[in-house]
């Protein structure tokens, strides 16, 4: 139940306006005495002061918060971009903040947005705790991307079909008649990991080939990650069974997973496609830039914002609706990396 400014009064034995005055630093003094029990009250009663109240008595803040991780990753880079223009388009003004992979700065984030009464909240962190939801004082939050196992609690999602990506990723490596694809996967046991890393393993089996957990290398979705999960599989003591072939091809769970593990190769001397083809999901325009440049399953952004956006907006016309989840599938762009156009 919402803590409203009546209800600290009357535990401060004041009136509303003193408390007013003590929230908002005036406009009428109080006394260090009267100013100490209002503050006690607060926090005892876990008060949220309305910041923008002027917003609320016209209905909508017209403000949506947009919480992400770190954007050197080109990935979160383009998508913030992409959810910048579907706010213009629609009027709205967006309030962002980077989460750098911390629960609790992601936390501290999204409490500052509801205290600040913003219209909706989006996320695409996978961080999202339960303790977060109870706290959303009724703001509708979408995420998109990173959709976390109590999906049921939000106004809804948007995401990449994920098994699906990395099924069409490792179908065209085998294409190309490689028969070890080793895999490197996200962090453990995040949703949208073991989704791609079970897209992985289907489409080896179907292939015909066993599946080899010593070729899976999991990894944060960095350039670090990458060329640690490369050094893993590929390096001088690599971490696979002892008796097991290297591997001859490579499904990378992100493109800035992918620059690491060129990087890495570059550094192994082996050569990119020839000693061993790599694809990636994402399909950012760094993947375009890399040398090779990289074959990858490109996940449609527009359309990921812009449906984000209008469930979203969905839930705060319409408040209490039932949520919404869409899942979205991405196309392969073919680039150097997978051993196409390569001479034979």
């Amino acid at each position: 139940m919402t803590v409203t400014r009546a209800d600290v009064a009357a535990a401060a034995g004041v009136s509303s306006a003193v408390v007013s005055y003590v929230v908002n630093d005036g406009p009428r003094p109080v006394s260090p005495e009267t100013r100490a029990r209002v503050l006690t009250a607060i926090d005892e009663l876990g008060y949220r002061p309305n910041r923008i109240a002027s917003a609320l008595r016209r209905g909508r803040s017209r403000m949506v918060g947009l919480v992400t991780e770190s954007p050197t990753n080109p990935y979160v880079a383009e998508l913030a971009e992409s959810f910048g223009a579907s706010f213009m388009e629609r009027d709205l003004t967006l309030v962002m903040g980077f989460s750098n992979n911390s629960p609790d700065r992601e936390a501290a984030f999204i409490r500052s947005l509801v205290d600040h009464r913003v219209d909706g909240i989006i996320t695409a962190t996978g961080n999202l705790r339960p303790e977060i939801l109870e706290s959303l004082d009724g703001v509708p939050l979408v995420a998109v991307d990173r959709v976390p196992a109590h999906e049921h609690r939000l106004a809804g999602s948007v995401a990449l079909d994920n098994a699906h990506a990395a099924h069409l990723a490792v179908d065209h490596l085998l294409e190309h008649g490689h028969t070890i694809v080793a895999c490197v996967g996200g962090p453990w046991q995040a949703p949208l990991t073991e989704e791609r890393v079970a897209g992985w393993a289907s489409a080896i089996a179907q292939s015909g080939a066993a599946v080899d957990q010593s070729l899976i290398e999991r990894a944060e979705f960095s350039v670090q990650g990458g060329y640690a999960a490369a050094m893993a599989l590929l390096g001088p003591m690599p971490r696979r069974h002892g008796n097991s072939a290297p591997p001859t091809a490579l499904f990378v769970s992100s493109d800035v997973q992918a620059i690491g593990v060129l990087q890495a190769c570059s550094e192994l001397g082996i050569r990119v496609p020839g000693d061993l083809a790599i694809v990636s999901i994402d399909g950012t325009d760094m993947a375009l830039r890399t040398s090779p440049t990289l074959t990858s399953v490109r996940q449609p952004l527009a359309e990921i914002t812009d449906l984000a956006v209008d469930i979203l907006n969905d839930a705060v016309v319409h408040a209490g609706h039932a949520s919404r989840h869409e899942v979205l599938r991405g196309n392969l762009v073919i680039g150097r990396s997978c051993g196409c156009g390569l001479a034979r």
